[in-house]
């Protein structure tokens, strides 16, 4: 079962169409701030983006349905 969560996607840390390199940006920012992450992708399959965890919307007009594919806490 997946897990979706809105985010406005100005809010990205990253965003890449390679889940590794998502990744790899996400670990980065990771070791530097030291704050949970989330590596998610866009409902339509294309697009990941790494944003911050307490970014997190639970409904806003400005906001879009992501999929999470990956917890870096």
């Amino acid at each position: 079962m997946s897990e979706n969560v809105l985010f406005n996607p100005g809010q990205a840390i990253s965003s890449t169409f390679d889940f590794n390199e998502a990744y790899v940006s996400a670990q980065i920012y990771r070791k530097k701030n030291n704050k949970p992450l989330l590596v998610v992708q866009e409902k339509d399959g294309k697009l990941y983006c790494v944003f911050d965890k307490s970014a997190a919307q639970e409904n806003s007009t400005d906001s879009k349905q992501y999929r999470v594919i990956k917890h870096l806490d």
